[in-house]
């Protein structure tokens, strides 16, 4: 067993122009081995399902349900070290700098291999470029079968069509946040179809723009809908009468209500946190003792701490009031309503009396009982029943059960029920089985088991 004397961790600062987003370093002294200076703790975008990175690094993920972004450590190449070896000292450093499991990963940094600006001036448009001349589906289909009928329809010359259209493909693959600017040469339908980075606040942002048919056919995108945009987009290709998806035109109930549906084109299954054995050191001896690295302000507000406060999780640019105030006063109503589902805690209270309440109560996944008891004359509770997207104190549902509307079955609390609950209060609550088994996941397995065993008898 190797002994471990001390590790010595040096805070690093973001660099947003490294691949590889090294947040410490790490200086590790053995009391009967070689000392480990330089080891580069460091964060980076998943692009494989390998356990290990091209490098030899193996993979720790930060969030074991999603497989977008792992935490590793690169050991310096004098390292004599085993691939074991590296791998249990890279999770007692991981460990040690910000338990596993907490690190807040927030942007899509993408590569940086295609420059938008510099392509498109390569470009030799035509005098009469009309960029609605290529705002349909069938465009990109044809150029990508290679279809001649395609140069035949358009009124441009081959070698321009060509040229722009690979242009668009390459573009169109980059975050939302750098296109706006290039709205006149990118189809904004062909956006809407094929890019996988789009969020639901541009969605909301943009929603004049938006067509709907085109984005029903973008799985990644709508694999993180919410269920409020979902719905909206369903009920508006149908006012429309325009054709919904054929994955799930007979299945719409589930695909907005479930972040099931499509939830293999946006993350790749690990297996979650409960699932895994402990993990105990056969390698080395080490007592954390006062040697416990302490945290900083870096760990606490995430790493990287300066892009986790500047971007969202989407990577879209968190704004300022001012700035959300400008662009609030110029939403319509329905952008209201949509912002209303989605919206963080601090734009609900900001904006509390413009939201439509209904719409925060029903669908947003942010609500907490201090945010709930602090706003309490606003909540509309028939609309809070039908949240099941929260986790509440059951002692605040006790409270409030009474202002829930009880002529139908209430989600909300059957997803919360325990068999003391269901005891209390059965006399008032719609649950039979078919409701319960309808939302059997949410509810504690020994729980359900004993709520089901009095519904059966």
């Amino acid at each position: 067993m190797l002994k471990i004397k001390k590790i010595e961790f040096i805070k690093v600062l973001y660099d947003d122009s490294l691949t590889q987003n090294i947040f410490s370093i790490a200086n590790i002294t053995f009391s009967n081995y070689a000392p480990v200076y330089g080891a580069l703790l460091y964060w980076q975008k998943n692009m494989s399902e390998e356990p290990y990175t091209k490098e030899g690094d193996y993979k720790f993920f930060y969030d074991m349900a999603s497989a977008q972004y792992f935490a590793a450590v690169k050991f310096p190449k004098e390292c004599k070290l085993t691939r074991d070896q590296r791998q249990e000292l890279a999770y007692i450093l991981l460990e040690e700098r910000g338990a596993i499991g907490t690190y807040s990963f927030v942007t899509k940094k993408p590569k940086h291999t295609f420059h938008l600006k510099n392509e498109l001036k390569k470009i030799v448009f035509p005098e009469h470029f009309d960029v609605n001349d290529f705002n349909h589906f069938s465009v990109f289909q044809q150029f990508d079968a290679m279809d001649e009928e395609l140069y035949k329809k358009l009124p441009y010359d081959r070698a321009f069509v060509d040229q722009y259209l690979e242009w668009c493909q390459f573009a169109v693959k980059e975050h939302p946040s750098k296109l706006i600017h290039y709205f006149d040469y990118l189809p904004f339908r062909y956006i809407c179809y094929a890019n996988p980075l789009l969020s639901e606040q541009f969605l909301i942002d943009h929603l004049e723009q938006l067509d709907l048919v085109a984005l029903q056919y973008n799985k990644t995108v709508l694999a993180r809908l919410s269920a409020s945009f979902k719905r909206y987009l369903v009920e508006s290709l149908k006012a429309q009468e325009k054709t919904i998806h054929s994955d799930f035109v007979d299945q719409l109930d589930d695909f907005i209500e479930s972040y099931a549906f499509y939830s293999s084109f946006d993350v790749t299954y690990l297996p979650e946190s409960d699932e895994m054995v402990e993990m105990y050191l056969q390698f080395y001896e080490y007592d954390r003792g006062s040697n416990k690295w302490p945290g900083s302000e870096h760990l606490v507000k995430g790493i990287p701490s300066l892009m986790s406060q500047k971007y969202d999780r989407f990577g879209d640019k968190r704004l300022t009031n001012a700035e959300m105030d400008k662009k609030f006063t110029s939403y319509s109503d329905q952008q209201k309503q949509l912002f209303s589902a989605n919206a963080e805690q601090h734009w609900i209270n900001r904006y509390r009396n413009e939201l439509d309440w209904s719409y925060v109560c029903r669908y947003n996944e942010q609500l907490t009982e201090d945010f709930l008891t602090a706003h309490l004359k606003y909540l509309d509770f028939s609309a809070l029943g039908l949240n099941t997207y929260i986790e509440l104190d059951t002692d605040f549902l006790v409270k409030y059960f009474k202002r829930f509307d009880h002529r139908q079955a209430v989600p909300l609390l059957i997803c919360h029920l325990t068999e003391q609950f269901y005891l209390q209060h059965k006399d008032v609550m719609k649950v039979d089985l078919d409701v319960l088994y309808k939302y059997m996941d949410n509810i504690d397995i020994d729980e359900f088991e004993r709520i089901e065993h009095y519904l059966i008898d």
